[in-house]
């Protein structure tokens, strides 16, 4: 509130600050200023002996006669600086200096007070106060904080378009640093830093955004040419606009100065500096000439469970079912197509004599939505985010006979006409058990009503079955990253599809796309100032990968082979990095993974 407050009283006193006949005005620097564009609510007419200042101007009106400020309004770092002794003149006030203490006094009606240049105290009847700025000199002008005066001096005042208005006020007023006179919600200020003014082809602009409003209260933040560094020599204006609340607005702008050295071209800053689940351009077709990494891998035994087909379910039924011993890993993905809402669940049976144990290890569970790109790559994230905090660990007792709705997420929220809904689980059973996938009427029972309802054939090309070894392990240990290589994954040449059975019609099912398969990804050698990378190969693509203990989530939406997702960036020593990632449901494969060398600094 505060800072607020002190950004526009200092624009109030800039009209009650330093004034001089405007014949004797001098040019004045255009350093930032509080910007003009701003609106508030509408102010009262200003009674006789009122004074008004205008924004990013000299003007000045006494009682409506025109003079200048002898030295221009000043912001810096969100704070307004004026002329003291030519405002405070304005205003009717004394002001003296004294040599001996290097003190300009400041006295109206009993109050005084003191400043002194390069400080942010200064004093008032003998109290020392703090100013929201240092004091400064320019050219023998002693340049203080606008609201440090109408603090002292009790100034109401009132902004109205680009001008601010300063109604009489009297010193002998309650003690408060709240102006008592008229008064509108303050305007935001808009204000950023730059760490320099120049700056080579491709060196990083670090912006300090130090934009302030009285209530705390900006909403909105609009840049132009905020770019993180620049490929073009000449001159570059930064602008910022913001917005409050209440719809009041505040631009500032600063040019910099981008020189013709080079310190990195675009394609070496984008390798270098794009974030980890950023984008940046490759050449699609160039990446084919890429080194292949050797790609063998050894499995381990998870059970892969594909119910995705019907992908789309046009009425109630058993969407896959089979019997499953040990590890088993399910890929759920299917759409409401019903005229009414409906709730999918995975059911599973004990068909022993003896109690059967499930112990969930790891789930993401993502929908309804009815967008299944979305929907998929939540899944995907959310279950790998599961391999590294544990949080869907659970065990679930199933007694003889029994049947039991595992994983209430999937059937939390019923599913609209059109919705879909994806899950990626990993569950380890200690007899078998049958699993089942259906989909009903949001308000029907699923146990009781299971034994009667229809299996649904896959009718489209969508592919659903049981896939043996559905973790797929690759450990390296050659240098990765001296050159560009790449590891092409999902394309059923370097890396095959599965083959496997549909339980319920018993015929050969191909996992196509290795929907639903763990991939590990194990480098032990990765050069320094390696950059690993995601780049889609067939089409639109919404997933995500664990990088060692971190989730990075990958989104390409044009479809194109031209871009690259940041996993993951070594630094200035060799490293091992493991890399987990499943081809995630509702996008387009295949894909690869690249490593490319960084260029030095």
């Amino acid at each position: 509130m505060k800072i607020q407050k002190t950004a526009l009283l200092t624009s109030v006193l800039l009209a009650a600050y330093g004034v001089v006949p405007a014949s004797a005005a001098s040019d004045l620097e255009q350093e930032p200023t509080i910007p003009q564009k701003v609106t508030t609510a509408q102010a009262p007419a200003a009674p006789s002996g009122t004074t008004v200042i205008y924004l990013n101007s000299s003007r000045i009106l006494n009682s409506g006669t025109e003079s200048a400020l002898n030295r221009s309004t000043v912001v810096k770092k969100g704070v307004t600086f004026v002329s003291l002794r030519s405002l405070a003149v304005s205003l009717g006030c004394k002001v003296t200096y004294q040599a001996s203490t290097k003190e300009t006094t400041v006295s109206r009606e009993g109050t005084e007070a003191r400043y002194r240049v390069h400080t942010k105290a200064y004093q008032v009847n003998g109290e020392t106060k703090t100013m929201k700025g240092e004091s400064y000199e320019d050219r023998g002008v002693l340049m203080v904080p606008l609201t440090s005066l109408t603090a002292a001096f009790h100034l109401p005042y009132v902004l109205q378009g680009n001008q601010i208005t300063l109604y009489p006020g009297g010193s002998g007023s309650s003690g408060t640093d709240k102006p008592e006179g008229p008064q509108t919600n303050e305007p935001p200020q808009a204000y950023f830093t730059t760490d320099k003014d120049q700056y080579r082809i491709g060196e990083p602009v670090t912006l300090s955004d130090q934009s302030t409003d009285d209530e705390d209260a900006i909403t909105n933040r609009e840049w132009t040419n905020n770019e993180p560094a620049f490929f073009e020599p000449g001159t570059v204006e930064i602008k910022l606009k913001v917005t409050d609340k209440h719809g009041l607005t505040s631009e500032y702008s600063k040019k910099i100065e981008i020189t013709s050295e080079v310190m990195y071209s675009q394609e070496e800053y984008a390798k270098r500096f794009t974030p980890a689940g950023g984008t940046f351009q490759v050449s699609g077709k160039s990446i084919l000439s890429y080194k292949a990494l050797p790609y063998t891998y050894t499995t381990e035994p998870y059970l892969l469970f594909r119910a995705s087909g019907p992908e789309t379910v046009n009425s109630e039924g058993i969407l896959y079912q089979d019997i499953l011993s040990g590890p088993a890993r399910f890929l759920v993905h299917h759409k409401n197509n019903l005229a009414t809402k409906a709730r999918f669940y995975l059911v599973a049976t004990n068909p022993n004599d003896t109690a059967a144990s499930i112990q969930i290890e790891n789930a993401g569970v993502a929908g309804p939505t009815p967008y299944p790109e979305l929907s998929g790559r939540l899944a995907g994230v959310r279950y790998l985010e599961s391999t590294l905090t544990g949080s869907e660990q659970r065990s679930v007792q199933i007694a003889p006979g029994e049947s039991v709705a595992l994983f209430p997420k999937l059937n939390a929220t019923a599913a609209a006409p059109g919705d879909v809904i994806t899950m990626n689980a990993d569950v380890t059973s200690d007899a078998p058990v049958e699993y089942t996938m259906l989909m009903v009427q949001a308000d029907h029972d699923p146990i009781a009503v299971m034994p009667s309802l229809p299996d649904l054939n896959p009718i489209e090309s969508i592919v659903r079955g049981t896939f043996a070894d559905s973790t797929r392990v690759f450990e390296y240990d050659g240098t990765v990253g001296t050159e560009a290589e790449r590891l092409p994954l999902t394309d059923n040449t370097t890396d095959p599809f599965q083959r496997g059975m549909d339980g319920m019609q018993d015929s050969v099912a191909i996992n196509s796309g290795n929907y639903g398969v763990l991939y590990k990804i194990i480098l032990n050698h990765v050069a320094p100032d390696t950059l690993i990378a995601f780049n889609p190969r067939g089409g639109r693509y919404f997933g995500s990968a664990r990088v060692n203990d971190r989730v990075v989530e990958i989104k390409h939406g044009d479809g194109s082979q031209d871009s690259a997702t940041v996993l993951y960036r070594t630094q200035a020593r060799e490293e091992k990095v493991e890399l987990w990632l499943s081809p995630a449901a509702g996008s387009n494969l295949p894909f690869s993974l690249l490593f490319l060398p960084i260029s030095e600094k």
